[in-house]
């Protein structure tokens, strides 16, 4: 026999069988597509530009997305070839060889894998493009956001897909390959075991959960977030495919061993039911609840960095206008004689434009990295040489004085802290031969803010932070020189345009001077706005698909219970069940259908919040109302939708079963 013969007969198959390829079809090529469009952003124009943060973060996200891809294709096939087997018998019992069988399902594989990924990599072109021009035009961003993808994308998701589809080839013919015809004639019918709990498996899911838990609830720093992120995210979605699976089996066999609860005709049919499928079961709930602790996380998130964009301005420009004067080749005269005479240069240039400075803070300071070792302060390399620990700067007591309105006064041996993660154990602190006691400066420096851990050292003389810059030197001859440095922030009345007029005259004022960088606020707020509003477009989009995902998930558990519990349904239709009996046992699911996935979803997130949050101080939010406002609302939203999608299905594994 050729190859035309079996691949005729393949054709026929899948036509013959087009209630069960159609939806296989379907759902294989959304998920390849939520696949291809999630990695299509990684070479997106607004994710590489930016933050330095999104690559990292999408790649993440991408490889998560991948597995779960992996895992749902085998689910749905898992289904598919279950209601083939007794086709599969009857080619055996008709005399063709395993070969032969192998070959036919050959062939059926080589054409779902091809009309699959091309048409998701089609579909992918099209909703791309499409719902980036709709939220384009519903968001009213100051820049659109364009879709974008490349050939090598499109590759490595045909390359990838391939592979997982010939996973799935090998898994179906090794179904019938150690099986007898008469054995698969069964098909479904042939009842299954009685799924066996293993108390180690359920121990080692509530490990990793565990373990994913703790790495969010100890985290130290952003830094340290984005990098710990993914592995966090792996141990909760591996240790949530165990939980449902074995502790979920824990729960009905309790619940069949209550006589009061199990021996009633709605609870009986669908404990027994479920108990019997709950491998099958466990795997889409654990699916299903992974995917809704994505859309919670993506939305949430992006929606707090848009809803939060005026405090990242404030926090990432502390005043309306903010000029950096940089000491490395400038004297320590110098320095301080361009420090006091532009404070006045502002002010004068303010009032030409007829503007008058409200706030005015100004200070010099010097930044170097280290860490405390018992009391001693020990440099090391800044960015991106180290992982710094600590980040520090030496500011002038009078100066910090004249910036919080106190009239404090220290001894040479003295100097103020302050320290972002509060008070320090040490009484003093020793910098080479120097050693100053310490006191806490009764100030906030806005340390939430800090993507690392801060520490500010005030200092009574200048001539002392000359002296911790040499020692830094010294002690580090390799690093970039650590320069003092002075800052000069103020603020203005007047509208925004005046605001904005002033910092395009200050801007060409500093371009002037090498030593001089200047940021305005109100020059950044339409860029800072477009950013955020980019964030969004995201978070929206992602949420969309992974929405999707959940649908398709959730469809396809329903029609699979639906077609295994068809037949045990008329059996007892027979006996004297009636249909308003089989509808009723049906709603006992919805605690293991739409209760159970969201509630595990949103204790995932609750957990996740501290390194979400720390993750989010990177793009200047720090306000937990916000995040937590945002995480309700996009709860209360997905449970409304979930709810309807659930209704939704619900009807058609009720028109199979009935």
């Amino acid at each position: 026999m050729n190859n035309r013969f079996f691949t005729s007969l393949a054709v026929r198959n899948i036509k013959s069988n087009k209630q069960l390829y159609v939806p296989y079809l379907l759902s294989s090529t959304a998920i390849i597509t939520m696949f291809y469009l999630m990695s299509s952003l990684l070479t997106n124009k607004f994710v590489q530009e930016r933050s330095s943060v999104l690559p990292t973060l999408f790649a993440m996200g991408t490889i998560v997305i991948g597995i779960f891809s992996f895992i749902f294709i085998l689910y749905i096939n898992s289904f598919l070839i279950k209601r083939r087997k007794k086709e599969i018998g009857l080619y055996g019992i008709l005399g063709l060889e395993k070969k032969h069988v192998a070959k036919i399902l050959f062939f059926e594989t080589l054409i779902t894998t091809f009309v699959s990924i091309a048409g998701a990599l089609i579909v992918g072109q099209v909703f791309g493009r499409l719902f980036f021009m709709l939220l384009n035009y519903l968001l009213r961003l100051p820049t659109d956001i364009n879709y974008s993808t490349s050939p090598m994308t499109a590759l490595i998701t045909a390359g990838l897909f391939a592979g997982v589809f010939a996973i799935t080839y090998l898994y179906n013919v090794s179904q019938f390959t150690f099986a007898n015809p008469i054995k698969l004639l069964k098909g479904k019918k042939e009842g299954e075991k009685e799924p066996k709990g293993s108390i180690l498996l359920f121990i080692l899911s509530i490990v990793l959960i565990g373990w994913g838990y703790g790495i969010s609830l100890t985290i130290a720093d952003p830094l340290s977030a984005i990098s710990k992120f993914f592995l966090a995210v792996l141990l909760v979605i591996m240790g949530t495919y165990l939980l449902f699976i074995t502790g979920s089996i824990y729960i009905l066999k309790a619940l069949k061993k209550n006589k009061r609860i199990y021996y009633r005709p709605g609870p009986f049919i669908s404990i027994s039911g479920m108990l019997y499928r709950m491998k099958q079961n466990a795997v889409g709930l654990a699916n299903i609840c992974i995917l809704a602790s994505m859309v919670i996380i993506a939305v949430s998130t992006t929606v707090t960095i848009f809803v939060g964009t005026e405090e990242t301005l404030e926090n990432r420009f502390p005043n309306e206008n903010n000029m950096t004067l940089n000491g490395t080749d400038l004297s320590q005269e110098e320095l301080n004689t361009q420090f006091v005479g532009l404070q006045g240069k502002f002010r004068e240039e303010a009032e030409k434009m007829e503007l008058k400075v409200t706030d005015m803070e100004s200070y010099r300071f010097l930044t170097v990295f280290g860490n405390l070792e018992g009391n001693r302060l020990v440099f090391e390399e800044g960015f991106p040489a180290a992982n710094v620990p600590l980040y520090i700067q030496v500011l002038l007591l009078e100066d910090f004085n004249e910036m919080a309105g106190k009239q404090i006064e220290l001894s040479n041996g003295e100097a103020l802290y302050y320290h972002s993660k509060g008070a320090l154990n040490q009484q003093n602190i020793v910098i080479g031969d120097q050693e100053f006691k310490l006191k806490e400066a009764d100030y906030d420096f806005g340390g939430e803010a800090a993507i690392v851990t801060t520490m500010v050292l005030i200092v009574p003389e200048l001539s002392q932070i000359e002296m911790i810059s040499e020692i830094y030197q010294q002690e580090l001859p390799q690093a970039n020189p650590a320069s003092i440095d002075a800052f000069i922030g103020w603020n203005t009345d007047g509208t925004n345009a005046q605001k904005k007029a002033l910092g395009k005259q200050m801007k060409q004022l500093s371009s002037a001077s090498e030593s001089l960088s200047f940021e305005s606020r109100e020059a950044f707020r339409e860029e800072w706005y477009s950013m955020n509003g980019g964030f969004l477009f995201l978070g929206i989009f992602l949420g969309l698909l992974f929405t999707i995902g959940t649908v398709l998930i959730t469809y396809f558990k329903q029609v699979s219970e639906g077609f295994d519990d068809r037949e045990k349904f008329q059996i007892m239709q027979k006996v004297g069940l009636d249909k308003d009996m089989i509808h009723e046992s049906t709603r006992s699911q919805i605690v293991w259908m739409f209760l159970l996935p969201i509630v595990t979803a949103t204790i995932h997130v609750i957990f996740a919040y501290p390194i979400v949050r720390k993750m989010l101080t990177v793009f200047g939010v720090t306000s937990e109302i916000t995040w937590l406002l945002s995480f309700t609302g996009v709860v209360v939203a997905f449970s409304a939708i979930y709810w309807m999608i659930y209704r939704i299905t619900s009807r058609v594994y009720y028109s199979i079963v009935k």
